[in-house]
């Protein structure tokens, strides 16, 4: 009986662990994309008005993005989404930061319609 706690207590603190070390993971991925947005949201600006210089950029930050896209993905899809998701919003500035940008974009579609 004993061994079987130690192997369940095992378990769940290494469970914990990858849990921790994929969210850190994440966290860098959203870090670097909140790093490049205010250049994204610029180049997509520019791009809609023509700016065919702002177009390229934007198409060769394309890949880069899709790249982050996938590895957050994968890393993701280990776990419970709302599980993760609110271990990610406790422990990452990131992902709060990009929240509340997303909620404000939201908050401007409604508004707009």
């Amino acid at each position: 009986m004993k061994k079987l706690l130690l192997i369940i207590s095992i378990t769940f603190f290494a469970s914990c662990s990858n849990m921790q070390s994929d969210a850190e993971k994440v966290c860098e991925l959203l870090s670097e994309t909140e790093e490049i947005m205010p250049e994204i949201m610029q180049l997509g600006m520019q791009s809609a008005f023509g700016n065919e210089d702002a177009e390229k950029k934007l198409k060769e930050l394309q890949p880069k993005l899709d790249n982050i896209g996938k590895q957050i993905e994968t890393i993701s899809s280990k776990y419970n989404d709302d599980e993760f998701q609110s271990y990610l919003l406790e422990n990452c500035e990131a992902a709060k930061g990009l929240k509340e940008l997303g909620e404000a974009f939201e908050k401007i579609g409604e508004a707009i319609e």
